[in-house]
Formats: structure tokens, C-alpha cells, sequence
């Protein structure tokens, strides 16, 4: 094996706070309510999200800092995606890391949408450290069957987090 390659076991501490943080983003992805997010990052947290290019004055690159992370949570990441379910699929860890698989699908202006994204939480001192999103947009060429929602559901099997409402508070779409 690689030296610079380590393998460590999962820390328990990392794992909830990894689960609470996704927990977070699903509620303020499907509610507004970003605060059980916002409230487990660290001081001067690391963030680095992918922001489609149609937004004016889009926040790059890393982000540092909890005022930051509050500010671009309540403003620049409101989405606009009514509906939102997201999931995490798969999830490992190693270490303080963990990496989570998503899946969300939502309406965005009256089309379904789907998404793929790769969470990345490292966690010091029982705070999230470090948020890192990686995402692959649905493609929407007329040839490309990932314009439709319900392509490639089948790629995962049961989540690891569901979707639950009633445990987000969130309203159904109409």
C-alpha cells in the first residue's frame, strides 16, 4: 500500500456528527431552515459548494468561516427547487472523514429535476471542520435519458437516510 495512503477506523463522533450535519442539509434543502446546519460548523469551517453559473455574484472556491456559511446558506443557497428530497445513498468513512452519496429530486420552475451529489464532512473537536459538495447536474440534451428524473434511481439501493417529512417538517408538493 501507498505511504501516503491511510486507512483509519471510522471515529463514532465523526459519524453522528457527519449523520446530524446531513440531517441538516436535508431539512434546510427541503424546509429554508439551514440553523441545525449552520450550528455544527466550526468557527472556521471550510466550505466548497458548486454554484450554477446563472447566479449572480456566485460565491468560489473555498469559503472559511461560520458567518460566511451562515450568509451564503441565507442568501446565495436558497434554492428555488420546491419539493426537495434528498437522500444519502451510500456513505463511508475513514477517520474523522466521511463521504456520503446523494441523490435529490425536486421541481425547479415547474420541471422535475435530479441531482447527484458527493458530500465530504470532516469533523474536529465534535464540529464539522470541513463541507466539501461535489454535484452532477441532470443533463438536459434531448438524446440524454438523465433528463428524466427517474433514470438512474435503480443505480441505488434502500438509503442509508431516507426522506422523511414528517421528521423534517417539511410540506409536500402539490
Amino acid at each position: 500500500m501507498s505511504m501516503n495512503l491511510r486507512i483509519a477506523p471510522a471515529d463514532p463522533v465523526t459519524l453522528r456528527v457527519a449523520e446530524q450535519a446531513f440531517l441538516g442539509v436535508q431539512r434546510g434543502a427541503a424546509t429554508g431552515d439551514w440553523s441545525g446546519f449552520i450550528d455544527l460548523l466550526a468557527d472556521d469551517v471550510r466550505i466548497m459548494i458548486p454554484v450554477p453559473a446563472d447566479v449572480p455574484n456566485p460565491p468560489e472556491g473555498v469559503l472559511t468561516g461560520k458567518d460566511v456559511a451562515r450568509q451564503l446558506f441565507s442568501s446565495h443557497h436558497q434554492e428555488k427547487v420546491e419539493g426537495v428530497a434528498l437522500e444519502c445513498k451510500r456513505a463511508t468513512a475513514n477517520g474523522n472523514l466521511v463521504m456520503m452519496e446523494c441523490r435529490v429530486e425536486g421541481t425547479l420552475n415547474g420541471e422535475l429535476v435530479a441531482n447527484q451529489f458527493v458530500f465530504s464532512f470532516e469533523v474536529a473537536g465534535g464540529l464539522i471542520a470541513s463541507m466539501y459538495e461535489y454535484a452532477i447536474w441532470t443533463a438536459k440534451h434531448p438524446t440524454s435519458r438523465w433528463g428524466d428524473v427517474t433514470f438512474a434511481r435503480e443505480a441505488f439501493g434502500p438509503s442509508v437516510i431516507g426522506y422523511d417529512e414528517a421528521r423534517l417538517g417539511a410540506v409536500a408538493a402539490s
